[in-house]
């Protein structure tokens, strides 16, 4: 007999839920992710806003102060809009903008400017603020400064001028205004010994003219072309401009200016400043001197040297004595400011003689040199009687002396730089400056 085993249904398994959970911590571990890269997406954002404004701010104070800097005239024209553009009027200011170039911004910035004027030179020092809220809330603010020179805009044309012409060339590559016997060191300076005989020396800037030190010690013995850095050990500063010519004397009735030769007589030059403007007072120094020639192994040469010297002072073993006699002075002027100013008069002081009317007495009589054919002595170049507002160095301002019952002559006026025997290159006229 057979037997049919019984059906048994298998042994139901129980659900645990397992994948669910795994599913659920997957789709969390996203979650996760999106809102954290949508997180890094809005700071970015907020940044790349933040730091656009900032450029924005910036461009904006520049543009300001670019506006107040392009000023056309240094005061306010008669009738002009109050918008003119002026160095008068760069003042305080502040505006609301939401526009840049003409379009339009995503928010509103508030630009401010303050203007402080210098007391001691011809500048303001404007500062330009920017000031803007965030998208976030946040306040923020850039800030640009800047000085702006009170100068004439006209100026600005010398920027189109190439380097060389930028300052004035003169002698061995350096101002025109310093002396041709002034000795360049090399180093950006030159050393002048106003009285050769003397022990004192001026330092000089090769590009401004201006004499920066004085100084004291250096050997007696020395000439301009002798003189090295090494001489210049007793040195203190001295801000100033230099004043030099030469004092001529002539005895003859009329008096002759072309050959005013005759022996000097022993002088003092002077100098009355208008204001005080430096602690220091002018300092002048004069030597009576002669002019000679005499040839070496480089050339011919054409010196002044004092009235005593003998050749071996120049290293010639004979010179040719060209008959000048004079008096040469140079004044060391102090002044102040940006440039440098002084202004005041010049006045011979004699000694052992008198100046007056009389044929006993002497009158002075100073070269003027109409530069720019005015038809007046109207320019500090042209030896006016009174300076006012020098600025620079002044050389061949010449003098001459003739007897006081006579009247200062007509002519034209010997300089230093003509050669000898050559006519006057300039009509000029001799004008009586003392009594």
């Amino acid at each position: 007999m057979s037997t049919t085993p019984a059906f048994r249904h298998p042994r139901p398994r129980s659900q645990r839920g397992v994948t669910l959970i795994e599913a659920l911590l997957s789709f969390l571990v996203i979650a996760l992710g999106v809102l954290s890269m949508s997180r890094l997406h809005h700071h970015l954002q907020a940044h790349a806003d933040l730091a656009r404004q900032r450029s924005q701010a910036l461009r904006l104070a520049q543009e300001d102060i670019e506006t107040v800097r392009a000023y056309t005239s240094l005061v306010q024209p008669a009738g002009a809009p109050p918008a003119a553009s002026s160095y008068e009027r760069i003042e305080p200011a502040s505006s609301s903008l939401d526009q840049l170039g003409g379009l339009r911004l995503n928010t509103t910035f508030q630009l401010t400017r303050q203007v402080d004027s210098g007391s001691a030179f011809r500048m303001k020092h404007a500062t330009v603020g920017v000031a803007w809220t965030a998208r976030d809330g946040t306040e923020h603010r850039a800030e640009v400064s800047t000085i702006i020179a009170g100068q004439d805009p006209a100026l600005s044309g010398a920027l189109a001028l190439g380097p060389s012409a930028l300052t004035a060339s003169g002698g061995m590559a350096r101002s025109a205004r310093i002396p041709l016997t002034a000795k360049n060191l090399g180093n950006g300076r030159s050393v002048l010994k106003p009285v050769l005989a003397g022990s004192t020396a001026f330092v000089l800037d090769n590009l401004s003219g201006e004499v920066t030190q004085q100084c004291s010690e250096v050997p007696a013995g020395l000439s301009n072309g002798d003189l090295t850095a090494e001489h210049l050990t007793h040195c203190s500063e001295a801000r100033g401009l230099l004043l030099s010519g030469t004092v001529r004397f002539s005895n003859a009735n009329p008096p002759d200016p072309l050959a005013a030769n005759d022996p000097p007589l022993e002088l003092a030059m002077g100098v009355a400043l208008a204001s005080a403007v430096a602690a220091a007072d002018p300092w002048c120094g004069t030597e009576a001197q002669k002019s000679v020639l005499y040839r070496s192994g480089d050339g011919i040469h054409r010196v002044a040297v004092p009235l005593a010297a003998e050749p071996a002072r120049v290293g010639a073993a004979a010179w040719t004595d060209l008959g000048e006699r004079f008096v040469a002075y140079n004044c060391l002027v102090p002044a102040a400011g940006d440039p440098p100013r002084w202004s005041g008069t010049s006045t011979l002081v004699p000694f052992g003689w008198t100046i007056g009317t009389t044929a006993a007495d002497r009158r002075v009589c100073r070269y003027a040199w109409d530069h720019d054919g005015s038809g007046a002595i109207d320019r500090n170049e042209e030896h006016p009687a009174d300076y006012l507002g020098v600025d620079r160095a002044l050389l061949q301002q010449n003098f001459l002396v003739i007897r006081g019952d006579l009247a200062c002559p007509d002519g034209a006026a010997p300089r230093m730089a003509d050669a000898v025997g050559s006519p006057p290159t300039s009509r000029v006229a001799t004008i009586q400056h003392q009594p």
